[in-house]
């Protein structure tokens, strides 16, 4: 009986090969029909390994999803709750077998460290191990493992990146990989963008109001990004730029003294180290995730105050509580979450995005994506930091610079995007 029975097309040999030999390398049995004894009758003894097998794997192609002795196969194992779909090459999954959590091995090329590898790997052993999940449909399919690398602040797992997929509930908290920056799933969703001209320290720019609406999931870095996390990439990556944190220490304060160029860098080395695609927030992005839900001027409860944010508290905001200014940054995650569990959303350090200066909202984007037309040079900051007054941090107020500036009061934090 061996652990993995492998269906595919006969014209896909080659490629289905290198996935067996690489499921043995790494302690698995695997049976395909390669092994079919010659004075057996040959679907005799397919029925019988299938029917042994702990997990079916399908390797869909364009071929493999028009043989109908391969949806045979993916249906046996559909319903015995054992499928584990994986595709070789890009087609169209057929539709019973759509809801299913499938593994993207098109451009895969043998590699260990391949995100879509590890999860195809995952789910093997769970099966391996007995465990299954439910799909939409009510079929049963692999389970991702949900190992965790820690927990957050706010108390939550810290989930394995591996397992994550668009159908991983709304304010999840995961990282790709024990010592990477967690993020949190932020659901699809639609909120009302900019602030009316009557509201409390509103701005011609963050007008007029209008809808956005976001068809998929996102995740958001549950803090800006450290000096800790910039300096542990300098060390992986081709990542050049060492900025200087101006005294205050490094660790787990956020970045200080980075560009937009220097920003955009980071996200693509670490997109290069994880295989996965990580990006500035669009501005929209950024306040849907600020707002959590929230309507008012902040994320948080009202009237803002010392204990909510790091900012220039000795300025009063609508006739709320003053303070002592902290007149620097602090480590990330020292205030409280918003209801999406992010933190430093408002003060600490302002944040670049994606989107390019624009002097209001007519004609901007309603699908959630950058506005990147315009003036190229100067670009959007968002949240206000720990010299600004509060009317600079509220949820909808805007900042701007030029793409190459470096201050010691702008930091950002990454969005990864979910498949």
């Amino acid at each position: 009986m061996a652990d993995v029975f492998i269906s595919y097309k006969r014209e896909d040999k080659p490629k289905v090969e290198n996935v067996a030999i690489a499921l043995q390398e790494v302690g698995f049995s695997v049976w395909w029909d390669d092994r079919i004894r010659p004075e057996g009758e040959w679907d005799a003894q397919i029925e019988r390994e299938i029917s042994d097998a702990k997990a079916v794997v399908v390797m869909w192609t364009p071929r493999s999803v028009q043989s109908r002795w391969v949806r045979a196969e993916a249906h046996n194992g559909q319903e015995r709750g054992i499928l584990i779909p994986a595709k070789l090459e890009p087609c169209d999954i057929p539709i019973a077998f759509s809801l299913s959590q499938t593994a993207d091995l098109t451009d895969w090329g043998g590699a260990s460290e391949h995100r879509q590898w590890r999860k195809l790997l995952v789910w093997i052993e769970d099966l391996v191990r007995g465990a299954s999940v439910v799909t939409e449909t009510g079929a049963s399919v692999a389970a991702p493992r949900r190992g965790t690398f820690g927990t957050t602040p706010d108390g939550d797992d810290i989930l394995d990146g591996a397992t994550v997929t668009s159908r991983t509930p709304g304010g999840s908290c995961f990282a790709d990989g024990p010592d990477l920056l967690p993020l949190r799933i932020i659901p699809a969703g639609s909120f009302v963008m900019g602030a009316s001209a009557n509201s409390p320290g509103a701005q011609r720019s963050e007008g007029p109001p209008y809808v956005v609406s976001f068809e998929a999931p996102f995740a958001v870095g549950v803090y800006p990004v450290t000096f800790g996390q910039w300096d542990a990439l300098t060390v992986s990556t081709s990542l050049e730029h060492r900025p200087a944190d101006n005294g205050w220490g490094r660790e787990d304060r956020p970045v200080i003294n980075v560009s937009w160029n220097d920003a955009v860098a980071f996200c693509d080395a670490l997109s290069d180290q994880t295989g996965e695609r990580y990006r500035l927030l669009s501005e929209a992005e950024w306040e849907y995730a600020c707002r959590s839900g929230s309507k008012g001027p902040f994320g948080f409860m009202d009237p803002v105050g010392p204990d909510a944010a790091n900012y220039d508290c000795s300025q009063s905001f609508d006739g709320g509580p003053v303070g002592e200014p902290l007149r620097k940054t602090s480590p990330v995650g020292n205030f409280p979450s918003n209801g999406y569990g992010l933190h430093d959303m408002h003060g600490n350090v302002r944040e670049w995005v994606a989107d390019t200066w624009h002097d209001d909202y007519i004609g901007a984007p309603d699908d959630g994506l950058p506005w990147s037309a315009g003036h190229s040079a100067m670009h959007v900051v968002r949240g206000g930091s720990w010299l600004d007054a509060p009317w600079l941090m509220r949820s909808s107020a805007r900042g701007r610079g030029a793409q190459g500036d470096r201050a010691p009061f702008i930091g950002f934090r990454v969005a990864r995007d979910i498949s």
